[in-house]
């Protein structure tokens, strides 16, 4: 099954979290073609609509290392196990750290001029993709938001490599992943339709009035 584009992949997911109605709350996506995936799960939840912000801290490869993330507010999360093993000095840590600031500094600048990020602390947040190859990437935002004490995250992506699929269920409360492969090599063949979007198209759904809670066909 390839979906047809991502808003189909939302409306799909969609119909798997409509339980969440009435639970106050906020539907995150986690890069720009995540949060076309998210609108379409928040309106028929009826719920705000955000883009989680994160630089990762990464030491060069082959094949970069993860070493942590930086969310806004400037929260820093640290993985410590990935830093003893790689013998990072704290003056590598604090070079690698002051990049990521900088390269969040940049989103912050085009998301949040006129766009003030929507209050998840003690809600449920549905965290949504449009897939998951490697896991990296949503693996970094679930501790950001843990470390933000958010009540409960909801993983929700339209394709996921299984294994991948395995470990971040064990650090979220609730998944939904509609096609779990065993091997995923690009999460852009499991759609017709993957054009990149642009920040511009990012911000137009940020920008946009809330809608009234939806149905979306069966």
């Amino acid at each position: 099954m390839r979906f047809r584009d991502r808003r189909e992949a939302g409306e799909r997911l969609a119909l798997r979290l409509r339980q969440l109605r009435g639970d106050r709350a906020v539907v995150l996506g986690l890069s720009e073609g995540g949060l076309v995936v998210a609108a379409e799960i928040a309106d028929v939840l009826g719920a705000p609509l955000d883009i989680l912000l994160t630089s990762r801290i990464e030491a060069a490869g082959p094949p970069p290392v993860l070493l942590g993330a930086v969310g806004e507010g400037g929260l820093v999360v640290w993985d410590h196990g990935a830093i003893r093993r790689f013998d990072i000095s704290a003056d590598g840590l604090t070079r690698l750290a002051d990049g990521a600031r900088r390269g969040l500094a940049r989103q912050v600048a085009v998301y949040r001029r006129d766009v003030a990020p929507v209050p998840i602390a003690g809600r449920t947040v549905v965290l949504a993709d449009d897939g998951a190859a490697t896991g990296t990437t949503a693996h970094t935002a679930i501790r950001v938001l843990r470390a933000r004490q958010v009540r409960r995250i909801v993983l929700a992506v339209p394709v996921a490599q299984a294994p991948v699929l395995d470990r971040l269920a064990r650090e979220v409360d609730q998944f939904v992943c509609l096609r779990p492969l065993p091997w995923l090599h690009a999460v852009g063949n499991s759609y017709r339709k993957f054009p990149a979007v642009a920040d511009t198209d990012a911000l137009e759904l940020l920008h946009r009035e809330p809608r009234r809670p939806t149905e979306v066909p069966r």
